[in-house]
């Protein structure tokens, strides 16, 4: 029976133990043979037979079918070691026996059962810890049946070396360094070539974006399976190194840097890479693991990115982004609208069809082709060039390659303000693929900037628009000088000229409203891009620029204009040292790492889109609105003038157009003035009351919190770049208070025009 024990314990069934846990009968069975205290240590030897049986069927099957590569390796050794070391405690056990060990064998060459037992107790303990960690195998944090991830068994065997039992300790640290050995196999795969493992991709915590914004953002972080060995520091590192090994080993770089003559900088870095992985020590250490990733993090960034993408492009890149997408170049801004609006004029021009009162300003059903949009920047580029003093400027050849004006889908872009063309168009970035600017600029990024500067230029166009109204004189001020001798010297020429000028008294009385209209939507205008351009982007700019160059000393330096800049005295905001455009002071120091620099401007543009208002769609929504009121409003004004031409040509001087009813045109152009001066009022009224409410928020610092909580995914630690608060707010309210105050006294129509002059 001993033998038959001993035989069962190896994992081969027996009748034995069927036999040992049947009823008690004297007389039966296996009764017969053992006592009570025997049948009790037998089924403890029992006990053992099944753990045994069950943990070999279960690490068999585990380490067959589970998903995970690392619960795999674990299983695996569970089996070959844990459960060979049982297997030969077994044979030692036996061969003692048989060799009447007296350490087992007694008188008359009886083996105490007792001996068996307490020489295979401690056995117990461990194959029930051993039958435990199988279990966990398929069972969530949760505890439902399920294949658990290479993290949580990882976790798990970490939490579970700290234990009283000096023998569940040697074997969960086995255990364990056999789990980080599989994991760190998975790892170096990306670590060294930056390629996600073949086997046990789906259980690895990098994992490839189906919807990447830029070839840095083609892989993220599942923090699910992140284990509590690799710091939030050290996963960030780990990610960042293959996003990079990835971008320098992609065929477009490598294929520009082979007809440069160049070497493939990731397996040059390899071998140093390398032996960084290998001195590592297992059981891991968080620390030291954590240095390890950082050093090869640094090492890709020093000796590989930047030499691909050099400082200096990344410099120019944000000089295009500052003169033309920021409007930074104020000859551009001008001479975008102009060309746009001399292409909308030639196409109302082949139109022949008089638009209705209310459709006037409103262009929406106008269609502008993919041509005709391209020729708009073309020419405005051509403009620039005959602006600047400096034609070879590497900058503007550099936005000429890159720029272009492209048609857009509102419905894609529900803060899309883009008022430029009937058609809605957006200023875009292209980067070609070969380029390493992909590296610091991402799609997403491209799309802010285009957003940002439709926003922009739609601001601007109508501060033009309103600005052009004045230019009307002989609509704005019109006093009849007498007819000349002989008629003035008549009673019908006296006449006539009382009639002219009384008409003329009555036009400016009716209008007047209107034109205070006009003036505080262009005081609106004028404070609004006053605060946006020489505030908030200037401001912005010039923090940015100082950490960039190194010279972050000093605070934000207050902006000198309040308006786009224009070519001459655009200088004091572009980096401006030979052709380059790059500053003497980048020798001083500053970041070089492209991926350091890519968040610093990514927390760059985001605090740019609080401080522009931007992240509000309610502001942006009434904003919207009040440039299409501008539009209608500067549109009736123009039909007005042509109506009231018409009506004085067929009242002086006889001249009758049959198809027109000027008189009846003008009541209708008057009334409709009417409904959208108290409309664009209305709106101002919303304006400011929301920009006293973003200034409520920037004063309790809950915009500040937010946009905080926003950047909380970026390294900013790393980058030690906090960007520029937009804390000037209450400058603008007030300015725009005394544009309230004057809504409510406005009553009246006798209000005088304030703010412009006749001269």
């Amino acid at each position: 029976m001993l033998h038959e024990i001993l035989l069962s314990l190896s994992g081969l069934q027996s009748p034995i133990w069927t036999q040992a846990d049947a009823p008690e009968e004297k007389g039966q069975g296996l009764n017969q043979y053992v006592s009570p205290p025997e049948r009790a240590m037998l089924q403890s030897l029992a006990h053992l037979h099944d753990l045994h049986i069950q943990i070999k069927n279960a690490t068999t099957r585990i380490s067959r079918e589970h998903p995970s590569m690392i619960c795999r390796a674990v299983s695996s050794s569970m089996s070959d070691v844990h459960l060979g070391r049982f297997m030969d405690k077994i044979i030692q056990v036996e061969t003692s026996i048989l060799k009447k060990d007296a350490g087992y064998v007694g008188a008359y060459e009886i083996v105490p059962l007792s001996t068996i037992v307490s020489d295979f107790a401690p056995w117990t303990r461990r194959l029930e810890w051993l039958w435990s960690m199988v279990r966990q195998m398929n069972l969530d944090s949760a505890g439902r049946q399920t294949k658990a991830s290479a993290a949580s068994i990882l976790d798990l065997l970490e939490q579970e070396t700290h234990t009283g039992y000096a023998d569940i300790e040697d074997m969960a640290v086995a255990l364990l360094t056999v789990a980080q050995k599989a994991w760190m196999r998975a790892a170096s795969v990306w670590v060294l070539y930056g390629k996600l493992p073949m086997s046990g991709a789906d259980d690895f915590c990098v994992k490839q974006y189906p919807r990447s914004s830029s070839t840095m953002d083609t892989f993220l972080l599942d923090h699910s399976l992140v284990p509590k060995l690799v710091s939030p520091t050290g996963a960030n590192a780990l990610l960042s190194i293959g996003s990079a090994l990835n971008q320098l080993r992609s065929q477009e770089v490598l294929a520009a840097r082979s007809l440069k003559g160049l070497n493939d900088a990731a397996m040059t870095l390899l071998p140093r890479h390398l032996r960084l992985l290998q001195s590592l020590r297992y059981p891991l250490n968080s620390a030291l693991l954590e240095n390890v990733f950082a050093s090869i993090n640094q090492s890709i960034s020093e000796d590989a990115l930047t030499e691909i993408l050099p400082r200096t492009l990344v410099l120019r890149m944000l000089q295009v982004t500052l003169r033309y997408l920021l409007l930074g170049h104020g000859e551009f801004a001008v001479s975008l609208v102009a060309h746009a609006d001399d292409r909308i004029t030639n196409r109302q021009q082949t139109q022949t069809a008089v638009r209705p009162v209310r459709r006037i300003g409103r262009l929406d059903d106008l269609a502008i082709k993919d041509a005709e949009i391209n020729a708009v920047l073309s020419k405005a580029m051509a403009e620039v060039a005959g602006f600047d003093e400096d034609t070879e400027d590497e900058i503007f050849d550099f936005a000429k390659k890159i720029l272009s004006l492209k048609p857009a889908d509102a419905q894609d872009n529900p803060l899309m303000v883009s008022t430029l063309l009937p058609t809605p168009t957006l200023l875009v970035i292209t980067i070609p693929p070969s380029s390493p600017l992909n590296i610091f600029l991402s799609t997403q990024d491209i799309k802010t900037y285009s957003l940002l500067n439709a926003y922009l230029l739609s601001i601007h166009r109508a501060g033009l628009h309103l600005s052009d109204l004045w230019k009307l004189t002989a609509h704005r001020r019109s006093y009849p000088t007498p007819l000349g001798p002989p008629r003035s010297a008549s009673r019908a020429g006296q006449a006539t000229l009382a009639a002219r000028r009384s008409r003329d008294e009555y036009r400016t009385k009716r209008t007047r409203r209107h034109w205070t209209c006009a003036s505080k939507a262009l005081f609106m205008v004028n404070e609004l891009e006053g605060y946006l351009q020489g505030e908030v982007i200037q401001s912005s700019w010039s923090h940015l620029h100082r950490w960039l160059t190194g010279d972050d000393q000093s605070g934000p330096a207050s902006a000198k204009s309040s308006r786009p800049t224009t070519a001459s005295s655009a200088g004091q905001t572009r980096l401006t040292d030979g052709s380059s455009g790059v500053p003497s002071s980048e020798r001083r120091g500053g970041p070089t790492d492209p991926r350091v620099l890519a968040q610093a401007h990514r927390a760059y543009l985001q605090a740019l889109k609080s401080g522009l208002f931007f992240n509000d769609s309610i502001f942006v929504d009434a904003l919207k609105t009040f440039l299409t009121q501008i539009d209608h409003l500067v549109a009736l004004f123009s039909r007005l003038q042509k109506v009231w031409e018409g009506l004085d040509l067929q009242e002086d001087d006889g001249v009758v157009d049959a198809f027109s009813n000027y008189a009846q045109d003008s009541r209708e152009v008057l009334s409709e003035m009417d409904w959208t001066s108290d409309a664009i009022n209305a709106t101002i009224i919303e304006l400011v009351d929301k920009v006293r409410e973003v200034e409520k928020e920037k004063r309790s610092g809950t915009g500040h919190h937010a946009l905080v909580e926003g950047l909380d995914g970026l390294d900013l630690h790393a980058s030690r770049f906090v960007p520029w608060q937009a804390r000037t707010v209450d400058r603008l309210v007030m300015k725009l208070d005394s544009l309230a105050a004057r809504h409510e006294e406005d009553g009246d129509e006798s209000e005088v025009v304030y703010g412009y002059d006749d001269e």
